[in-house]
């Protein structure tokens, strides 16, 4: 064997139909309390994965989880059992109804319509975790490219995420902070979106001067909110969603 064919042999290049990320299940902690005195403060049970597969399986559920812009809203989202289950599912239809070239503005959307508040922290925070893990996955696994923290997408995903699953009481509508609960609705414009502040507190009867879109009447927490353009932000694309 002479030298120029060692030299081809060592550049060759092997390709693989393996693919390097591969869709995972999303693993549930059995534990479903942390701790009796939690139980007594707090009321705190985590639900079953069965019994969040079961509850999604309903086919009025089903047909919402199959649309972008329907809105799940939980009220006590522990460590996000039921938020990591309505993301995956959603970003599975994602999957089904996308091209590498459309993955990333639908995936967002899906992430857009999913709103949680939790009282504690440290819940919270795996909460949002898990959700961020499960939306890199998909990405991983459709794209099959590693997502990169410095990309668009991943700081938009985050602001999202950080902006839909807030910390704070469902009963008196404020926060650790003693603020009022504050989310945002995400307005597409065009191929763009916009967002405007409400505060959980203005989707129910109120007359709170000092609230922020309050409504007269009762809204329902999956439907549409009228949009008022004079408080909505200027538009931006949906991947630089971050730079507000």
């Amino acid at each position: 064997m002479n030298k120029e064919e060692i030299s081809l042999f060592d550049e060759q290049q092997f390709e693989t139909h393996d693919k390097k990320f591969e869709l995972k299940n999303v693993i549930e902690d059995d534990n479903l309390i942390k701790s009796k005195d939690r139980v007594q403060h707090h009321g705190e049970v985590f639900t079953p994965k069965w019994m969040v597969k079961k509850m999604l399986a309903e086919p009025s559920i089903q047909e919402k989880l199959h649309n972008l812009h329907a809105t799940f809203f939980e009220p006590s989202a522990g460590e996000g059992a039921f938020l990591k289950e309505i993301l995956h599912q959603k970003l599975n239809h994602v999957d089904q109804i996308s091209n590498k070239t459309t993955w990333k503005n639908n995936a967002l959307w899906a992430l857009m319509s999913i709103y949680a508040i939790e009282l504690l922290e440290d819940n919270l925070i795996k909460a949002k975790q898990a959700m961020m893990d499960i939306f890199i996955n998909h990405y991983q696994a459709f794209i099959q490219k590693e997502l990169s923290s410095n990309t668009d997408l991943y700081k938009s995903a985050k602001y999202v995420i950080n902006a839909n699953i807030v910390q704070g009481n469902t009963l008196t509508f404020k926060n650790s902070e003693e603020k009022l609960i504050e989310f945002r609705e995400w307005i597409p414009y065009e191929n763009k979106v916009k967002q405007e502040i409400f505060t959980y507190k203005s989707l129910f009867n109120n007359d709170d001067i000092n609230d922020v879109n309050a409504n007269e009447g009762q809204l329902s927490l999956f439907g549409d909110i009228e949009n008022d353009d004079s408080k909505a932000s200027k538009p931006v694309l949906i991947t630089k969603v971050y730079e507000k």
